[in-house]
């Protein structure tokens, strides 16, 4: 095929819908070609309905500092393949059209009903005239999705749009400015939003089998430490060496318990005491059991939980828990679980020891509370020395693993083999993906709102948006960042369709009003 042909048969059925003034071709790469369109009156994408190919949407004025009035310019990737059919990173081509479920049919799962009457018990419209919560709740979705490394000037571009008036009916002659989105994301009322939160966990996990939900008893905990990039952060706190006639950002942590679902809890803190996991974890830890009193979690965390304190306020209060502590841990081995029977394969690790044992608190004396340590090396032999982490500092690698564990394996009461405790610490991991996801591909590793009631907003409505793309990508079996781009695509063929049934007359129109009606809310 060529370029000629690429570029400009798109166009030949549908002249008159999209009219492009000039087409430039920019460069080729991987049998694609990039091309630039100047298109009157759009702005985004274009989707050809008759001839149809694959399209990248972009809005140039997120980062060109607005649009030209006269032509509003849109990216697309032109080739021979159909729409819905792209390249993932192995080279296999995924077809959207024949993913299980829709971008659509997820974003109808938020229940428009029960957000609007939480909107008027909240009374979060008080005084509100455009920015209502339910506008702002959209708003935030829609550009959580679309927008990467977002802020409160491509929120004001985002508005502005004619897609996201189109997707969530809302008249076109509405307008927000990025002043009136700060001011209302620093007075919004909170409740509105947790309640917000509440409701569609409760209502997304229900969708998971019987099987998934027994998975979702594990809860991993962890922190994450997101720093400003400006100083006009009123709380926080500093960490490390101070610079010399410099002012230290400050920096918030957000502590989470996560279910491989979605974050049951998630805590904002900024005050310098919880800079210790000691601290920070517990507080979550102990949020989420007065939430459920009757719950059946077991709670997973990393090293940074370490003081004996901690481990007798989780046993306290009925809870169980796996750990990993250091290996030079001070403790009193009271008995061994080990017998001649004990299978010692732990994967990659081999079991030690298993024993239980004393720990001994700060003032170095014995404590009678009974703990379990599981005691594995790696089969591997490592290089122990310290190797530098590519920083200041240097990494420690060790050969030698020590789990914690409050189940004890008693007489009546839960028990654990040493396989179950290593596999349960392993999948700890998945709440660091689960970090990693939240700030590549949903703007969460910046401050859209430097005031404390709107980081707040900020976290449930990343975590509502994280929730609808979790529910996608579980049902159509792919990944994290695929699902997030497959997403995207879905919801601009569904704008484009909607727009081209708004202009739909003759025996269509019927058809097409449905199509309307259909949309969100």
């Amino acid at each position: 095929m060529s370029p000629s042909e690429s570029c400009f048969s798109p166009f030949c059925h549908s002249s008159s819908l999209f009219p492009p003034s000039t087409v430039d071709i920019i460069c080729e790469a991987n049998k694609r070609l990039l091309v630039a369109i100047s298109v009157p009156g759009q702005y985004g994408s274009t989707l050809c309905p008759h001839n149809r190919y694959v399209v990248s949407f972009a809005f140039f004025g997120f980062w060109e500092g607005g649009l030209n009035n006269a032509n509003r310019y849109c990216i697309f990737v032109a080739n021979s393949l159909p729409l819905h059919q792209f390249y993932e990173p192995n080279g296999k081509v995924m077809q959207l059209d024949k993913l299980k479920v829709s971008a659509p049919s997820v974003l109808r799962l938020i229940p428009d009903e029960l957000l609007a009457k939480l909107a008027r018990d909240t009374k979060v419209d008080y005084c509100a005239k455009v920015l209502k919560g339910e506008r702002l709740f959209y708003l935030l979705v829609y550009a959580f999705l679309c927008a990467d490394r977002l802020s409160q000037r491509k929120l004001e571009t985002v508005f502005s749009s004619q897609q996201f008036k189109s997707l969530f009916n809302f008249s076109v002659d509405m307008k927000v400015t990025r002043s009136s989105i700060s001011t209302r994301l620093s007075t919004i009322g909170l409740d509105f939003f947790e309640q917000a939160y509440e409701l569609i966990y409760n209502k997304l996990s229900s969708l998971y089998t019987e099987k998934e939900i027994s998975d979702m008893y594990l809860v991993r905990i962890d922190s994450s430490m997101v720093a400003e990039t400006c100083n006009k952060l009123k709380q926080g706190f500093t960490v490390g060496r101070k610079s010399e006639g410099k002012d230290d950002r400050r920096q918030i942590k957000y502590t989470m318990a996560y279910d491989g679902f979605a974050a049951k809890l998630a805590e904002v803190l900024s005050e310098p005491t919880y800079l210790s996991e000691d601290k920070a974890m517990p507080k979550v830890l102990e949020g989420l059991i007065k939430k459920d009193k009757n719950h059946q979690n077991l709670y997973v965390f990393d090293r940074g939980l370490t003081a004996l304190d901690s481990y007798k306020k989780v046993s306290q209060a009925d809870a169980v828990f796996v750990g990993r502590i250091n290996t030079n841990r001070k403790m009193k081995v009271v008995r061994s679980l080990m017998t001649d029977e004990t299978d010692r394969d732990l994967g990659k690790m081999e079991l030690t020891d298993d024993v239980i044992v004393h720990l001994y608190n700060r003032g170095h004396e014995e404590d009678s509370q009974e703990f379990r340590v599981v005691k594995a090396t790696f089969k591997e032999r490592k290089n122990t020395m310290r190797k530098p982490s590519g920083r200041a500092n240097f990494k420690k690698v060790e050969q030698d693993v020590y789990f914690i564990t409050n189940v004890t394996n008693a007489t009546g009461e839960l028990c654990l083999t040493p396989q179950e405790i290593a596999e349960t610490y392993r999948r700890r991991w998945d709440i660091e993906v689960f970090y990693r996801f939240l700030k590549q591909e949903l703007s969460f590793s910046h401050f859209l709102s430097t005031s404390d009631n709107g980081i707040k907003v900020i976290l449930y409505m990343t975590l509502i948006t994280a929730m609808l793309i979790m529910i996608y990508k579980r049902l159509n079996g792919i990944g994290y960042s695929d699902a997030k781009f497959c997403f995207k695509l879905q919801l601009e063929d569904w704008i484009i369709d909607l727009n081209v049934a708004i202009k739909t007359c003759g025996p269509e129109y019927k058809k097409a009003m449905q199509a309307v009606r259909n949309r969100i809310p």
